[in-house]
């Protein structure tokens, strides 16, 4: 199991961690920077959350994962929860390369 790693003290996410501690679950945490390797060709770029950005507006939200799939020439952006003030810190974080630039963009619900 991959998640996010979580900035905020939560009840719930307390109650996760114990939950997959009983059943064994193994949990990688992850944030900004990190490449999860699925198999030859296809992996994951963890570009949000950032220890060096979080934003404390929101932060369950804001501060959810945001990746990047890639598979050969083809990508896919996933966007999380995050709401307006995380994808203004996302976009200027990455703005002078092209790793946002994705064959599909998986819209974050709250933009509508």
């Amino acid at each position: 199991m991959i998640i996010g790693k979580q900035f905020e003290n939560c009840t719930n996410y307390y109650e996760f961690l114990k939950l997959v501690k009983e059943k064994n679950i193994k949990v990688h945490i992850v944030e900004a920077g990190k490449r999860i390797n699925i198999e030859k060709n296809l992996y994951f770029d963890v570009l949000w959350p950032s220890s060096k950005q979080v934003i404390s507006e929101n932060g369950i939200n804001n501060n959810s994962l945001v990746c990047k799939m890639v598979y050969r020439r083809f990508s896919m952006l996933f966007t999380g929860d995050i709401e307006e003030s995380a994808e203004k810190a996302i976009v200027e974080r990455y703005k002078e390369n092209n790793v946002l630039q994705s064959t599909i963009l998986k819209v974050a619900h709250h933009r509508f």
